[in-house]
Parts: structure tokens; sequence; C-alpha cells
């Protein structure tokens, strides 16, 4: 049977897929006085991991663990909104949510924020995912995003 010649599926199988959604946040360009607050910390931090005169190693991975805890307000960010989940691309890689994985998602002023929970959980900052959206293209990026969050009934 030719493509041509194939019953098209059920009105209610056909779902209208939302075009992705892209965007960077720049935390330097966006936030300057907190990232230099987090760069300052992270240095004083590994200032006093080195005072401490322990092994190389493990000054070297104190140090890395302070610098990559606070990355979000160091590092810029890729993020993406698409028919499969969002998605965050920082320092270390990607890291992803798919929305079978998703129950609850904000969209708000400063970006969208999803989470393994249908409520308010104490573990939504570190089991969910927070995409922040940049000032400048704010208005532009909420109403493309908005889509994607009705499909998936959130």
């Amino acid at each position: 049977m030719s493509a041509a010649e194939r019953p098209a599926p059920p009105a209610s199988v056909v779902t209208a897929t939302a075009p992705s959604v892209e965007w960077s946040f720049n935390p330097w360009r966006e936030r300057p006085l907190r990232s230099a607050a987090a760069a300052l910390i992270a240095l004083g931090l590994c200032v006093l991991v080195l005072a401490a005169r322990e092994s190389w190693v493990l000054s070297l991975a104190l140090c890395v663990a302070a610098l990559a805890t606070l990355s979000p307000a160091l590092t810029p960010l890729q993020c993406r909104v698409d028919d499969d989940g969002v998605a965050r691309r920082g320092p270390l890689g990607w890291e992803r949510r798919r929305w079978s994985e998703v129950r609850r998602a904000v969209l708000k002023r400063g970006g969208l924020s999803v989470s393994p929970y249908a409520k308010r959980h104490w573990l939504d900052e570190t089991r969910g995912l927070h995409l922040p959206l940049p000032a400048a293209s704010r208005e532009a990026l909420a109403p493309r995003v908005a889509p994607h969050l009705d499909c998936h009934g959130l």
C-alpha cells in the first residue's frame, strides 16, 4: 500500500506540534552583581581550601566542587524547549527533563521552572530544572514557550 492510499490517522491522534524554542542566557550580562559576588565567593572558597594545605588532589577537587556549585551564576547557558522536553546546557553538559518526568511547570518573569512534583516541594531546586529567560527577549520567548506547556497539560 502506497503512502497515498493509506488512510489518514484519526483527528484525535494527530497533535499539533509547536516549533522548538532555543535561547541563551548570560548571567554576566543579565545579573552582573550576582555573578561578580559568585566569582568572589568561589575565589574565597578556593583560597580557604588552599590555606588548609591539604593534598593537591583534594584541594583541586574541593575548588572544582565550589566552582561547580556556583556555575549557574558564572557561566552562560543554552536553553531549549521542544516536543521531547526541556533542556539546559551549562559548563558540565546538557541537563534534560522529558515531558513524561515533568509534573509541574511554572512560566514566570524570571524563566521557566519545571519539577517532577505536582505541588511545591522542598526538592524542587535540586530535582527540578530552571531555564532563565533573558530580559531583552523575555516578552517574545514566553508566548513561544507556553504552547509546549499547554500541549502537555502543564
